[in-house]
């Protein structure tokens, strides 16, 4: 089915039909912890300058959250332009707002990829590692729940939460992420490491998704690196992104064969494999990349430019303010 509100994602580089977009309205970060470190030295510093607040960003960083709005609407249109059916999440409640902040103070709705994830024909509410961020999954519930209502073939699942902790500790989780997860037609990659999905998780989702045909392999990432789509993306069959140095254990094993356009550190915190996939022809990709961009086209992808250094100010670029909801095998 390819009708616009039935649900199914089935690879990372099929064609892609329908999606949802974040909103950077109220953004407001938790004060700076260890599960944080990701963040750029400015942004850190902020935090850590709010003295245990809170930080708006709108007041902290007006022309950044102008430009961060501005280059997530340009993302929306940039997929209307291709034919793809754009969805946008409602504001937060006031009491969605609050919920939580005992836990970590903050709330945001730049990344709908994380606290949620489709996988084939199945809707997962997941377990994300940062409280603050755990009420995301009620806007995006709102929008979703009528088409899995409208789809017999759909399931709809939300996986146990994780267990109250500091966000300074490590704590117990579930902890499980959308950045980690990659499909590949019944295989499903899932990173787990210091910062986001870890090992409870992964094995929580393959208890849940093999019964239904798929395969979870686990792809341990080294270092303080938050997510999978952060390290490696998913081109086309037999063709990948990465920067291999920040996979512990190398490549899984239905990725082992694949050719690999190999990416810098530098590239990779710059988010160059967080871009999004059209078809497997074509890729949104910041225009700053010029080398990979020329590697890309070398190995017959398309670049389309799209830029989002101010949304990459966040710890994020193109994939994470994009949940798929359809999405072809290939």
């Amino acid at each position: 089915m390819t009708q616009s509100g039935v649900i199914g994602a089935h690879s990372e580089y099929g064609r892609l039909r329908e999606v949802v977009v974040g909103i950077a309205d109220g953004l407001t970060l938790p004060p700076f912890s260890k599960d944080l470190s990701h963040y750029n030295s400015d942004l850190r510093k902020a935090l850590e300058d709010a003295n245990g607040a809170s930080l708006p960003i709108e007041q902290a960083f007006p022309e950044r959250f102008a430009q961060t709005k501005e280059q997530m609407d340009k993302v929306a249109e940039t997929y209307e332009r291709h034919g793809i059916t754009v969805h946008r999440v409602r504001p937060y409640t006031s009491i969605e707002t609050e919920y939580l902040g005992t836990l970590q103070k903050g709330h945001s709705q730049l990344y709908p990829a994380d606290p949620v994830f489709v996988i084939g024909k199945h809707y997962i509410e997941i377990s994300i590692r940062r409280a603050y961020r755990r009420k995301e999954i009620f806007p995006l519930r709102d929008l979703i729940c009528p088409m899995i209502e409208a789809d017999p073939e759909a399931h709809y699942v939300s996986m146990p939460q994780a267990a109250p902790y500091i966000p300074s500790d490590d704590g117990p989780g579930p902890f499980l992420e959308g950045g980690d997860i990659l499909i590949e037609g019944n295989d499903i990659i899932v990173g787990a490491g210091q910062l986001c999905s870890n090992m409870a998780g992964v094995n929580w989702l393959a208890r849940y998704i093999e019964p239904y045909g798929y395969k979870v392999h686990p792809m341990p990432i080294k270092g303080p690196i938050l997510h999978a789509l952060g390290v490696m993306c998913l081109l086309r069959k037999g063709l990948l992104m990465a920067h291999l140095p920040a996979l512990a254990d190398g490549l899984p094993e239905p990725l082992k064969d694949w050719d690999v356009i190999e990416i810098t550190r530098e590239e990779m915190d710059a988010h160059a494999t967080v871009g999004v996939s059209l078809d497997e022809s074509h890729y949104m990709i910041d225009p700053r990349f010029n080398r990979v961009m020329s590697e890309l086209v070398r190995h017959g992808v398309e670049p389309v430019p799209t830029p989002c250094d101010a949304i990459g100010f966040w710890g994020g670029a193109i994939r994470c303010i994009t949940l798929p909801l359809r999405r072809d095998a290939q």
